[in-house]
């Protein structure tokens, strides 16, 4: 076993004392600024989660800020300064290739498209899953290399807030240091975005619930939570323990959530307004978490 995370117990305390106090952003370049003023990105997987989530005004900065998380938990090899995505969404119509590694002239290239990368208008790392015939492999690429084309959508429906686009790789020249395979993604891939989507959603409901004025059922819940979080990590559960607890985190958090959506009601209209419009993305993960997590518990 490993021993206890410092750095997560000094956040999670700073967390609970009101330190970390969400700031205004009502647009992604706000969110942005927000996020490079405290340096988020320099801290370990989980404590981006949760700082991340305690600074969110809105649940798509909630689930940003654990998907940021989730992309330094989940591939060591990311880089950590800025933002990142991971590049997976391919056109199934036929009209945009998918994208491949290939050989030219003495040098690998990477071409073609993806159909869903997040925050594209700040995004600084691009992960790109590359499917082959017999395996598969993940590119880092910057986003701002020669030869890659980004661009957004209109508005997306969900995660209206969060910038979502397109990538074109037009034979962008990549080095073998940039190429990793499966195994080098950390075990709890799998499940590692709902896992830090969550640790950050209850990161912002005991940021937003010390702020408006405290609420003991909801402060104690959460930080259990966060709590379960950090010990979950210090452990090193990895596969069916993680996934369980993954599941158990998300049942406790949905209870929260509840809680924590009445207390703010009465209490700040802005905020729950804005709760209720990203409301989404509270249980986004729990009927596939909660299906195989009854699936196993059954079997």
């Amino acid at each position: 076993m490993k021993s206890k995370d410092t750095k997560f117990v000094d956040a999670l305390s700073a967390l609970t004392s009101g330190k970390y106090v969400a700031g205004s952003a009502s647009s992604e370049s706000a969110w942005h600024g927000l996020w490079q003023t405290a340096d988020v990105s320099h801290h370990e997987p989980l404590v981006i989660a949760l700082l991340g989530g305690a600074l969110a005004d809105r649940l798509d900065w909630v689930f940003h800020a654990g998907y940021q998380g989730m992309m330094r938990y989940a591939f060591p090899f990311c880089p950590g300064p800025g933002w990142a995505s991971f590049l997976v969404a391919e056109d199934k119509t036929g009209e945009f290739p998918g994208t491949a590694v290939k050989e030219i002239a003495g040098y690998t290239h990477l071409s073609g498209c993806k159909s869903w990368v997040a925050g594209v208008e700040h995004v600084d790392h691009l992960i790109v899953r590359v499917s082959g015939a017999d395996d598969e492999v993940y590119v880092v690429v910057p986003a701002h290399h020669s030869g890659v084309v980004l661009s957004s959508r209109e508005k997306p429906g969900f995660l209206s807030d969060l910038s979502q686009g397109f990538a074109k790789f037009e034979d962008v020249v990549i080095n073998d240091d940039q190429i990793f395979a499966r195994a080098h993604l950390h075990q709890n891939f799998a499940y590692a975005e709902a896992f830090h989507v969550l640790v950050a959603l209850n990161a912002f409901m005991v940021s937003h619930t010390v702020r408006v004025g405290g609420d003991a059922d909801i402060l104690l819940t959460a930080t259990q939570s966060l709590s379960n979080a950090g010990d979950l990590i210090d452990t090193g559960a990895v596969d069916d323990d993680f996934f369980l607890a993954t599941a158990d985190l998300d049942v406790a958090t949905t209870r929260t959530a509840e809680l924590f959506e009445m207390f703010i009601e009465g209490r700040d209209v802005e905020l729950f307004q804005r709760w209720q419009g990203g409301r989404g993305v509270v249980n986004m993960f729990s009927r596939g978490l909660q299906k195989r997590a009854k699936w196993m518990r059954d079997c």
